[in-house]
């Protein structure tokens, strides 16, 4: 029996749990007879630990682990995949295949189009794709492709990015710039799956900016293209077809200040849960 695994990042908030679970039954039910459980990288319950010792005692023997995050950044390049590598070493008996995660992809671009329209967003008005950030160039990258991928074929004059956290221009600093280009109104895409803290803080600090009217659309949640993004996702890990891009990847090549990451090793997140059962 196969059992997909979807991990998320996990949030103190109990609603984004509940668009992971409602994602991954959707995803589910797109292929008849699949099981799909949640697991978390912090935050949230259960660990992937956690997840996969149960799964074992259960007699599960396959598992398809897959990150439902928007990016290839640290959370899946080294805290899942170093999570599966010491599951394959408690469980023997268990294969654990690893998925890739979700974007960029053009469903993905789809769904912050049509939440932007139901916020409201004028056409006619500048966008900055909001995400999470991340100290990994490489994703922090893959929101610019977002961007442009959200311009391309569209009327907004631009498409810009910025960040909630770890990474530059912030959410201030892009609609600051807005402001001085002399438009006044504008709307945020908040690139993020499911609600919690950072989608709260950048609607907040979306509203702050003196001198700008500003729409913020809801986190992108649970759609049929999403269901059928994570299937698949979940397909291409059944069948060994991954297409992992490394070409910038920070643990393979020497990126400007990150240079000590190259051949770093990959270790599971620290999970509350897993230090309580220590």
């Amino acid at each position: 029996m196969t059992v997909l695994l979807g991990v998320a990042h996990g949030s103190r908030d109990p609603a984004s749990q509940e668009v992971v679970r409602t994602l991954l039954a959707r995803a589910a039910a797109l292929r008849p007879g699949l099981r799909a459980e949640a697991a978390y990288v912090d935050n949230a319950s259960p660990s992937i630990r956690a997840a996969l010792d149960s799964l074992a005692a259960e007699g599960v023997d396959d598992v398809v682990v897959l990150p439902l995050l928007l990016t290839a950044a640290s959370h899946s390049k080294t805290d899942i995949a170093g999570s599966v590598q010491a599951g394959r070493v408690v469980h023997p008996g268990v294969r654990l295949r690893y998925g890739r995660p979700l974007g960029p992809h053009p469903v993905l671009v789809e769904r912050l189009a049509s939440r932007l329209a139901e916020a409201g967003a004028l056409p006619e008005d500048p966008v900055v794709v909001v995400a999470g950030g991340a100290l990994d160039p490489d994703a922090n990258a893959a929101i610019a492709t977002t961007a442009r991928l959200l311009f391309e074929g569209r009327s907004y004059p631009s498409v810009d990015i910025a960040f909630a956290s770890t990474a530059l221009p912030s959410v201030p600093e892009a609609l600051a710039k807005l402001v001085r280009l002399g438009h006044t109104s504008a709307s945020v895409a908040s690139y993020f799956l499911g609600p919690g803290f950072l989608p709260r803080l950048v609607e907040r600090q979306a509203h702050a900016v003196d001198g700008l009217e500003v729409v913020v659309s809801a986190p992108l949640g649970v759609s049929d293209g999403l269901a059928s993004l994570v299937a698949r996702r979940y397909d291409e890990a059944l069948g060994n077809d991954l297409r992992m891009n490394c070409d910038a990847c920070l643990y393979r090549v020497a990126l400007p200040g990150r240079e000590a990451s190259v051949g770093a090793p990959q270790l599971p997140h620290t999970h509350p849960d897993d230090e309580a059962a220590v």
